[in-house]
């Protein structure tokens, strides 16, 4: 429990970065890059905040050989970083499950109110002027899937709503077929590039770290730069005279007026912010090309892939692992010989004296700071002959501190004599 929570901070601290970054230059840098550019940047971002823990590539190597040594008696060097009477952690675990689950709940709650005024609101286009347009705009975006188109009175923007079986409605007001022609193409190009689930997937990443205030500004760059880079789209390989006709119809949805509450689940071709119109069709009147970002797409992309990489060594036998990265913080070794906290014991015997014998024979740049065995499996899962295999390990006195399992309640120190050896 208390790694859920280190693992969701860590990551939205690395988060935070990119998104500050977002911020500070977003007028200055980002704005002279293409709008997918910048749209392809919420995405990845938005996907980052998913994975809380790393995904851990093992690298083969050859194990080290195990000197020979004498079966001795026992002793345990036993660290258990789960004895603290008040575990703050379960605390703040059930803290972010409350504001996690609030904030899920709530854009349900949301969700199944507005759809429900949509279902009892909204009827089938019979039109055939707009079914045909409909039909020819999905044509020439490659569309085969059938989707639904309906009137809603109550809106004022025609919108793309559900996940999956998405519909694209429009408002009981008369369009011409130039209008219809933009409408339905820039809602047909959120349905191609599933906006709409993006932005399910957005609302379930800041449910997860809604702790984080920089998400306010980030969701509203990802809903910002969604508009921008389908406007972007809608327009390319046109003309000056059509990139104005497509603003002046977003400018005419300003003077209609929602009496239907929307949400964030679903993409609309107008929207209720005025900056953003404004930056919208100063975006389609801007003649001049922007750069498309190919090299800082790839750069970004290899960035974002190894963020969420950690890589190990591993033994070629199955049994053993060894992380050089890791730097869990061991605290100071008890010598037990009889204890209740670990799972099991070892049935290997070993004396300090024989162990410091074995000190004698190693040389310093064979020693391990760390050694972790089997950090796949938590410990009351691994059988006797595995723990005894590590613990042979151990005590050949090439390494400093070990884990053995993963959840680290078993661990072993023996840096005092090392210390005693120098």
């Amino acid at each position: 429990m208390s790694h859920i929570i280190f693992d969701i901070l860590k990551t939205s601290m690395y988060i935070s970065l990119p998104i500050i970054l977002i911020v500070l230059l977003k007028d200055r840098i980002l704005n002279k890059y293409t709008y997918k550019l910048n749209y392809i940047l919420c995405i990845l971002i938005t996907l980052r905040m998913f994975f809380i823990s790393n995904i851990k590539i093992y690298l083969p190597f050859k194990p080290l050989s195990i000197s020979n040594h004498e079966t001795l008696k026992t002793i345990y060097y036993i660290t258990n970083e789960h004895i603290n009477s008040l575990d703050y952690t379960k605390i703040f675990f059930a803290i972010w499950l409350c504001g996690a689950i609030y904030v899920i709940a709530k854009h349900i709650y949301m969700q199944v109110a507005f759809y429900k005024k949509i279902r009892n609101l909204a009827y089938k286009a019979t039109d055939s002027k707009i079914r045909k347009i409909f039909k020819e705009e999905k044509e020439a975006l490659n569309i085969g899937k059938d989707i639904e188109l309906l009137k809603v009175d109550g809106i004022s923007s025609p919108a793309l709503i559900n996940l999956f079986n998405s519909k694209v409605v429009l408002p009981n007001k008369e369009y011409d077929e130039t209008q219809l022609k933009w409408i339905f193409r820039h809602e047909l190009i959120h349905y191609k590039r599933k906006d709409n689930i993006l932005k399910f997937l957005l609302m379930i990443a800041c449910a997860i770290h809604w702790f984080n205030p920089l998400l306010k500004y980030f969701k509203l760059y990802f809903y910002e730069q969604c508009e921008l880079s389908c406007d972007e789209k809608v327009l390319e390989k046109t003309s000056i005279n059509d990139k104005k006709e497509y603003a002046l119809v977003l400018v005419n949805t300003l003077k209609y007026r929602n009496t239907l509450k929307s949400n964030m689940l679903y993409s609309q071709f107008n929207t209720s912010h005025n900056n953003l119109i404004k930056r919208r069709v100063e975006g389609m009147m801007n003649l001049k090309k922007r750069k498309k970002g190919i090299l800082v797409t790839i750069c970004v992309c290899t960035i974002s892939a190894l963020s969420i990489l950690s890589f190990n060594i591993k033994s070629n036998q199955n049994s053993v692992y060894a992380n050089e990265e890791a730097s869990k913080k061991v605290q100071q070794a008890e010598v037990k010989e009889e204890t209740n906290q670990k799972p099991k014991m070892s049935s290997k015997k070993i004396t300090e004296e024989q162990l410091r014998k074995n000190l004698e024979n190693v040389k310093e740049e064979d020693m391990k700071d760390l050694m972790e065995f089997y950090p796949d499996r938590k410990f009351d899962e691994l059988t006797q002959e595995e723990v005894d295999y590590a613990m042979d390990f151990v005590f050949t006195g090439k390494c400093k501190k070990a884990n053995i399992g993963s959840d680290s309640t078993f661990s072993i120190n023996l840096e005092n004599l090392y210390k005693d050896k120098k």
